[in-house]
């Protein structure tokens, strides 16, 4: 696959549409049209509309990237009954960070990534509200894009004070423990919630040491962060040190992880201390 400048551009280009969808619905609480999936997550009106815009934007991409079949959150059953015999993909979660579009903190986002033989090689991550994102490929480096314009990013070197970002709702016991393991490292450690691949997106661009996750995660919430961390000089990585591979298996659920800068080993001597 010939990854280009270009192809980020127009992968942003459907995210932002993506989120301009959501936007217009966050707006009107009475637009949400609150429903509960089989997993007990729960399913906006704008979950729904953000898959539209971009299941419709990669269809209008030039081939290949037209061509290349779309795994979603929001997919059906049968959209996805053959994924495992596919050799590249589209990956999205349409709207990362429901729970936290419902308690309308802001914390969520829009994540597309590409899937070329279960490695990850681009990612595209925008915050609907600030309109601020992320993206990168491989070998093409990782990028913030804001206001101020296109500046490229990098992780963070652990050195205290230590800056953790968690999730709100899970893992929090052996969150805790982690906690512990780096201030024995490291000295003085804070942990601060946040939502949704954000959090990943501030381990990337180095305003935070590291994100580990004890809890559940589906593939589509972490393969866009996951190239934009690599190509920023970071990880996410397994409790082995192993990067995720994507569409592999018949479960799209994610083991335990945490998103780190420098050095790993150290990070992942702190993951296990927990055992």
């Amino acid at each position: 696959m010939q990854l280009t400048p270009s192809l980020i551009n127009d992968v942003l280009l459907i995210a932002q549409q993506a989120g301009q969808a959501i936007l217009a619905i966050y707006a009107k609480p009475e637009l949400w049209s609150v429903q509960t999936k089989g997993d007990d997550s729960p399913l906006t009106a704008a979950d729904q509309a953000a898959h539209t815009v971009i299941a419709k934007g990669l269809l209008s991409l030039s081939k290949p990237w037209s061509a290349l079949p779309l795994l979603s959150e929001e997919s059906s059953a049968a959209e996805l009954s053959q994924r495992l015999s596919w050799p590249a993909c589209w990956m999205v979660d349409p709207l990362d960070g429901t729970k936290e579009f419902l308690a309308r903190n802001d914390e969520f986002s829009v994540n597309i990534a590409l899937i070329d033989s279960g490695h990850v090689v681009l990612g595209v991550i925008l915050a609907p509200v600030t309109g601020v994102a992320y993206v990168a490929a491989k070998g093409l480096g990782s990028f913030r894009i804001d206001a101020q314009g296109r500046q490229p990013i990098q992780v963070a070197n652990a050195q205290a004070p230590i800056k953790l970002l968690s999730s709100r709702r899970h893992g929090l016991q052996r969150l805790a423990a982690f906690e512990q393991a780096a201030s024995a490292r490291w000295g003085d450690v804070s942990t601060q919630p946040k939502g949704s691949s954000l959090k990943l997106c501030a381990v990337a661009e180095g305003s935070a040491h590291a994100s580990p996750r004890f809890g559940p995660t589906s593939e589509w919430d972490t393969a866009a962060a996951q190239i934009i961390l690599e190509e920023a000089g970071g990880y996410l990585v397994d409790s082995h040190g192993r990067p995720f591979r994507y569409n592999q298996r018949q479960s799209l659920l994610n083991d335990d992880f945490v998103a780190v800068g420098q050095p790993l080993a150290d990070w992942l001597a702190c993951w296990g201390d927990l055992n």
